[in-house]
């Protein structure tokens, strides 16, 4: 393998690691405010990386999918779409990196914020429909 690409590869794996271990660290010291209804993730501020380097892409990626597979708390389609946002967000702001108002990457730093509360917002609103929709078993008429 060549130099930059082992390169990449340990920047992306130190990204995974950290998104896990924060995000557990998360949980540890403020139960819940990382897989609940409402939730923050402070390991979302490493998306940053993402506009020095497209490392970051994958490593946050993994990450993410690892912490939402290892938590009791995610749900399957969880492991899909907060996975999935992340993987847009950071591929995005990688993306557009170079996009500037008022000499500021406004535009890639906006990336987290508007994949997650479309995508996980999309989420949120389906297990809603379908925890208030679902037929329960008090539903049926004893005859």
């Amino acid at each position: 393998m060549k130099s930059k690409q082992i390169r990449m590869i340990t920047h992306g794996a130190i990204l995974a690691a950290l998104y896990v271990a924060l995000t557990y660290l998360q949980n540890w010291l403020l139960p819940g405010t990382t897989s609940a209804a409402i939730q923050f993730r402070a390991s979302e501020a490493l998306c940053i990386f993402a506009l020095f380097t497209p490392a970051a892409i994958p490593g946050l990626t993994v990450g993410c999918l690892l912490f939402n597979i290892s938590n009791a708390g995610a749900l399957p389609l969880d492991w899909l779409v907060g996975t999935g946002a992340t993987l847009l967000a950071t591929t995005c702001m990688y993306l557009l990196r170079r996009a500037t108002l008022w000499k500021l990457p406004l535009p890639a730093l906006l990336m987290p914020a508007v994949w997650n509360a479309v995508l996980v917002g999309w989420e949120l609103t389906y297990y809603i429909c379908l925890l208030y929709t679902s037929p329960s078993p008090r539903d049926k008429r004893q005859s």
